[in-house]
């Protein structure tokens, strides 16, 4: 295994660092609506995050796409250990989940798995034209994710017209932000998301937490403020270092929560 990176890298070479963010939402998000969140949702949620994330990782590495990456090195020079934290991940979900948690955590999870086998099928398998696509994947990646956080307030709440719903829709545009910049920063002008699309769903992550709970839109506007001021000094940090404080910019409601 390559050791030649700095400590501080390491969780995003293992993926660890979208199961923080979605741990992290998820608390926040149901705390804020008064849901409580069963501990095997938690576990189940942090697994299958990972298991996503290094799959998809694995994938992208087989075919040679964004190799030049430092997490994409990494999964093309360690198949076997990202394929085998993978295998780890995905039948422990599954098992924690079967036994830990209600038929109606399993209900909706089956169909947050479905959105999910679709965005692999779309991005993995079927072999259209990248320019057709530009910006698809990090917006469904974001729509996905904030989908999956919000399974226990999905479960949790029988109005029918849950005030969580703005949150969630901002929470993931601001997902998709997020990937957008990496996708921006580190592929090719000819392939990256349009300047247009970043601000199309920065401005749906803003218009959205309007209607959310005060703390979550102050959590909401606070990471989108984080992400514009990193795209703007992009060119004084290093991409290691753009990286991991991307993803750091989604960690607000820690000290969101502290405050209020």
């Amino acid at each position: 295994m390559d050791n030649s990176h700095p400590w501080w890298l390491w969780p995003n070479l293992l993926s660890l660092d979208a199961p923080a963010i979605a741990v992290v939402w998820q608390s926040f998000l149901s705390t804020s609506e008064g849901v409580e969140v069963p501990l095997a949702a938690t576990v189940t949620l942090a697994l299958v995050v990972w298991s996503i994330y290094l799959i998809d990782r694995w994938l992208d590495a087989r075919r040679h796409r964004l190799v030049g990456t430092d997490r994409h090195r990494f999964a093309a020079r360690n198949p076997r250990t990202v394929a085998g934290l993978a295998f780890f991940a995905t039948p422990a979900a599954g098992t924690i989940a079967g036994v830990g948690l209600p038929d109606s955590y399993l209900e909706v999870g089956g169909g947050v798995a479905v959105l999910s086998m679709g965005y692999f099928t779309i991005i993995h398998l079927i072999h259209a034209r990248r320019s057709l696509f530009r910006g698809f994947k990090e917006v469904s990646v974001g729509a996905v994710f904030a989908i999956g956080v919000a399974i226990p307030l999905i479960v949790g709440t029988t109005q029918t017209s849950p005030q969580w719903v703005p949150g969630v829709i901002a929470f993931g545009a601001l997902c998709g932000l997020n990937c957008i910049l990496i996708s921006r920063w580190e592929e090719s002008a000819s392939s990256a998301p349009s300047g247009w699309t970043a601000l199309a769903v920065g401005a749906i992550a803003v218009s959205a937490s309007v209607g959310a709970r005060f703390p979550v839109s102050v959590a909401i506007l606070a990471s989108l403020g984080l992400l514009v001021g990193l795209d703007l000094i992009r060119n004084r940090i290093s991409t290691r270092g753009l990286r991991v404080l991307v993803d750091a910019a989604l960690l607000t409601p820690l000290f969101v929560a502290v405050v209020a």
